[in-house]
């Protein structure tokens, strides 16, 4: 923890930056139109985005550190594992706390954003609204996980000019828009917990399945 949290020190600093200047920003418009007439992210959710700094920059450049110290590639991949759960874990409490906040002071005098509204997860009550988040947060880190453990194999490579292309092709083909809008709608906005709960679970577990796969066959050049 302490190593992954010494190569993400940066990243950490620079997200709280933008955060700091994007509230600061919001209450100086907010002052300058009479309040209430801005519309703006949640500041938690704002700070989940470090989600894409984790699932990249550990798996990437934090790999060859580890080895090069005398960790075994399992003793890596564990706890990477441990990483991910516990910044899943803390970043769904802070958006509860956060989203609770809002609920009962912010919203009186502005009006915010938050995902827990977007993807209805808020329906779930405080233990659903955490489950649900750290089901979403272990599929994005999961995912991430893939793409920069494979980007030097050519399967990896695969992959990635997979999704480059299919992402496009679901978007402007009417049909295929449906089929992506049903698994969206399947796995974040799903109104059963335990259906996108599990969904989001197994769909993690293939990806961290094949991030490891690819994790065994790293070269440390």
């Amino acid at each position: 923890m302490r190593a992954s949290f010494l190569q993400l020190r940066i990243y950490l600093w620079i997200i709280l930056g933008v955060v700091g200047l994007s509230i600061l920003s919001n209450i100086i418009v907010s002052i300058s139109m009479g309040g209430g007439g801005n519309p703006q992210v949640s500041a938690a959710n704002l700070f989940t985005v470090v989600l894409i700094f984790i699932g990249s920059v550990l798996p990437g450049s934090f790999f060859k550190r580890t080895i090069n110290l005398g960790a075994t590639r399992k003793e890596f991949y564990k706890g990477i594992l441990v990483v991910y759960m516990l910044w899943s874990v803390f970043l769904a409490v802070l958006n509860i706390l956060w989203f609770e906040l809002e609920v009962h002071f912010i919203r009186n005098y502005e009006h915010t954003f938050n995902i827990l509204d977007v993807f209805q997860w808020s329906q779930f009550g405080i233990v659903g609204m955490f489950v649900y988040q750290v089901g979403a947060y272990m599929l994005l880190l999961s995912l991430l996980n893939l793409l920069f453990s494979g980007i030097r194999h050519i399967l990896g490579i695969i992959i990635w000019i997979s999704l480059i292309v299919l992402i496009p092709i679901f978007t402007s083909i009417s049909s295929l828009r449906g089929i992506l809008a049903d698994g969206l709608l399947a796995l974040l906005f799903n109104d059963s917990l335990l259906q996108g709960f599990g969904l989001t679970v197994v769909i993690a577990c293939l990806f961290l399945a094949g991030g490891w796969w690819f994790t065994t066959r790293r070269s440390l050049v």
